[in-house]
């Protein structure tokens, strides 16, 4: 699969530019009750708390000047917001603080003013506050020595934006580009005064952990409040993420990392285990599929187009009382479901074995799809060889809330799989909107652009000619997701590939 297509930004608004202004700076400062030698034993306390040391510090800033509004509002109209979106995250970010321009804005970014700015003596932009009044006072109250480095930019979260767990010794789950040295997170919001949590969501979560230090279930969580500080110490336990936003209401922060000289390694988590078979069995696909896909005219004309764009899209791929007797009794049974993880990875329901043999047609289906005539159809339909293929077959329940994210041990096991070919079929009553998530995306090892994005759409089978370091996450089902789909996915390991 070598072809690119757009990669949908989805419909979140960025926060508006304005014109250039005259502006007068005032002093920032942390609020002096964070200043007085009691507070240090106060703050102590928090390398104690569980799920792992995490600070809420109230009132952060002293804001007598209303220097937080006027932060606020550069930031709110600062122009070069960018969108953000992969298998991890989807948001509005700057970048780093220490590349903008400081000249245009001042109050965030830098000492340096020009005739357009006038400033009170000990001026300090948010960014100097940060590098130097809340370094040293970290480190004092810490007792832990930071170094010179410190990453700051901002962020905002729009409707349905969210990022999942993650402990942020990995800066890009895609990448995998470690980041060994941060030492403690920070996030300094500027949101509404009157921040709801469950009106709007957004709400900081920290996770409980295993004994192999994975994350399992959400420990604690904090509202984004105004002018309020969050910290915590990072390290391979510090699982956390930020719950999907689910009104129009911005979420803003400034947000970024301390670092110190220790250094971290994270831990690689385990591929999800799939069973694999070399099929045997045959079925009657003319009592199940679509007979349209099963003559050779047509199964010609299919390869043809699968040999031009490695991937194809083929619309009522089963009979539709199948279809619908199949979703029926998928829709009908969640019990039948588990959700699999841990939550770094994945959250999915996989239907169970011995469950579905309890299903009349949803088991004659996955044995069709498990059977030497379903690898014959699907060689037929593309050209590929896959007799004798080692075969997965995995049947998915997708809904609100529905991910799973990519690793660098995902990359491994696909180079190690060598060139495969995935079949998926969606089962669904409704179709979704293209803005709801619950999209299949391929990508390229190392790659931040997207091969292939496929919508869920009724009764539609998706096939996806995929060479060795090409892997494919599922974009997190957002609030404006429906009634669930159903996702049976076909896969045959270490295909023969034959030059033309």
């Amino acid at each position: 699969m070598k072809r690119k297509i757009k990669n949908g930004a989805g419909t979140a608004k960025s926060p508006k530019a304005k014109k250039r202004r005259s502006v007068v700076l005032e002093v920032i400062h942390i609020n002096p009750k964070y200043l007085e030698e009691k507070y240090e034993k106060e703050f102590k306390k928090g390398f104690e708390k569980s799920p792992f040391p995490h600070w809420q510090i109230r009132n952060f800033v002293e804001n007598s000047d209303n220097v937080v509004e006027k932060v606020e509002e550069e930031l709110q109209h600062f122009e070069n917001w960018s969108r953000k979106e992969n298998d991890l995250y989807s948001l509005f970010q700057t970048d780093d603080f220490k590349s903008i321009d400081p000249t245009e804005n001042p109050f965030i970014f830098s000492f340096r003013l020009n005739f357009d700015f006038h400033f009170k003596k000990n001026t300090l932009s948010f960014r100097q506050f940060l590098y130097t009044e809340v370094k040293e006072w970290l480190q004092k109250v810490s007792g832990v020595e930071l170094t010179e480095q410190v990453d700051c930019n901002g962020s905002c979260y729009a409707r349905t934006d969210s990022l999942l767990p993650h402990n942020d010794l990995v800066s890009d789950s895609l990448k995998n580009f470690v980041i060994e040295t941060r030492r403690f997170a920070f996030v300094y919001y500027m949101t509404s005064a009157n921040w709801d949590s469950e009106a709007n969501g957004g709400d900081l979560q920290l996770f409980n952990h295993d004994k192999s230090l994975q994350p399992t279930t959400v420990a604690t969580q904090f509202a984004p409040l105004r002018n309020s500080l969050i910290l915590f110490e990072v390290s391979e336990k510090s699982w956390h993420r930020v719950a999907e936003m689910i009104s129009e209401e911005p979420r803003l922060s400034i947000n970024g990392w301390f670092h110190s000289t220790r250094r971290l390694q994270p831990k690689k988590p385990a591929v999800e285990s799939i069973r694999r078979f070399i099929p045997e069995n045959k079925c009657k696909l003319l009592k199940l599929i679509n007979k349209d896909f099963t003559t050779e005219k047509r199964q010609n004309e299919v390869q043809q187009i699968f040999s031009d764009n490695s991937e194809l899209n083929l619309n009522g791929f089963l009979l539709e009382n199948i279809h619908k007797e199949v979703f029926t009794e998928l829709v009908s049974n969640p019990s039948y479901f588990k959700t699999v993880g841990p939550v770094n990875k994945r959250h999915v329901a996989r239907l169970l074995e011995e469950k579905a043999a309890q299903l009349k047609t949803t088991s004659r289906i996955i044995e069709c799809l498990k059977s030497t005539t379903f690898a014959r159809l699907a060689a037929k339909l593309t050209g590929v060889t896959v007799s004798g293929a080692q075969t997965s077959v995995t049947v998915s329940r997708v809904e609100h809330g529905t991910y799973w994210v990519l690793g660098d041990e995902d990359a491994e096991q696909s180079n190690a799989d060598g060139y495969c070919l995935d079949l998926h079929l969606f089962v669904q009553e409704k179709q979704w909107g293209d803005d709801a998530g619950g999209n299949l995306i391929y990508i390229a090892e190392g790659e931040t652009e997207e091969l292939l994005r496929i919508s869920p759409s009724p009764n539609a089978a998706s096939i996806v000619f995929r060479e060795p370091g090409v892997l494919s996450f599922m974009k997190f089902a957002n609030c404006d997701s429906t009634d669930p789909y159903f996702l049976f996915t076909v896969s045959f390991y270490n295909v023969r590939v034959v030059d033309e």
